[in-house]
């Protein structure tokens, strides 16, 4: 079965350590992606928050790198920049490239334009701190919305054929985003906040408002974010997918594991995947909607979005 997974932090990591996407130490690389059956990743941009010129330095830097992963690698990878090059199975994997964090777009949307052109099709707003578009979920209860500007750039997200991800945005900018985007929105990587009471899951409403937008939420491999315990067990992660599945519909479910973005991680990396299946089953799960999670539901999204 074929699986799509929404958010790993691989390249950055890469670029710190100089290993490289064929073979590494890290969650993912391409070997076990093709084990695992994989057909597309959305492969995350991220430098901690900074000003402006700064963290686009770092952002330039990974993009190279990303650049000179697939060039070295194209009988295993390639860049997905229109769904009309999307050729999903298991001989090459679609890589499609994400921003983490618009601290590097600063108020200017030329900047988004000139990413977008090298090869950046999907955006999330914040990290988990204020910027200028709006505020992360760092900023506690009293955290703001969007401001003018992040407003813009949505809009100009939206022209340009550009996915967007809610994924570390406080919760008054969250629906602000979904109102303003008028589209099918992502939450490339986050949990349930009634099993785990983290500010980067979600709360009912928000999944609500999430199914009403026709978008999908990418579930968390990332321990910190599955249950406040120790050492959550797969069985807790599937949990989630249980409970976003009964709340709001399986058509709104998916994986975003933030392999690479994290220390501990409920599956041991990206060829842990392959055990998904049968866990679900013994969920209750059928093959059609094992099929939605694992692939279908990214895909629909996608299609509707990417120009």
């Amino acid at each position: 079965m074929k699986i799509i997974d929404l958010h790993c932090d691989t390249i950055a990591r890469l670029t710190e350590t100089g290993e490289n996407l064929y073979q590494n130490q890290g969650h993912f690389d391409l070997i076990r992606a093709q084990q695992a059956n994989l057909v597309l990743q959305v492969f995350s941009l991220f430098v901690y928050p900074a000003e402006q010129s700064r963290t686009l330095k770092g952002i330039l830097q990974q993009i190279d790198r990303f650049y000179q992963e697939i060039e070295q690698n194209s009988q295993l990878v390639y860049l997905l920049l229109y769904m009309t090059d999307y050729k999903p199975d298991n001989n090459r994997l679609a890589a499609l490239l994400h921003l983490e964090g618009g601290e590097c777009l600063g108020t200017d949307q030329e900047v988004l334009r000139i990413l977008y052109r090298l090869g950046l099709r999907s955006v999330g707003l914040t990290w988990n701190d204020r910027n200028l578009l709006a505020d992360g979920v760092k900023e506690g209860q009293n955290a703001g919305g969007l401001s003018r500007v992040g407003r813009k750039m949505i809009q100009e997200m939206k022209r340009l054929g550009m996915l967007l991800d809610l994924s570390h945005i406080a919760p008054a900018g969250f629906y602000q985003a979904i109102d303003e985007y008028q589209g099918p929105v992502l939450v490339t990587h986050a949990n349930v906040r009634k099993f785990c009471d983290h500010p980067r899951n979600l709360d009912d409403n928000q999944l609500k408002a999430l199914a009403n937008s026709g978008g999908i939420i990418g579930l968390s491999q990332v321990s910190d974010f599955v249950k406040d315990i120790p050492q959550p067990s797969l069985d807790d992660f599937i949990d989630h997918i249980v409970y976003v599945s009964d709340l709001i519909g399986v058509e709104h479910v998916a994986l975003g594991s933030d392999f690479d973005g994290a220390d501990q991680v409920v599956l041991p990396g990206i060829e842990g995947y392959h055990q998904l299946e049968t866990l679900l089953r013994k969920r209750g799960f059928y093959t059609h909607e094992l099929e939605m999670i694992f692939s279908m539901n990214v895909e629909r999204v996608i299609k509707q979005i990417l120009k």
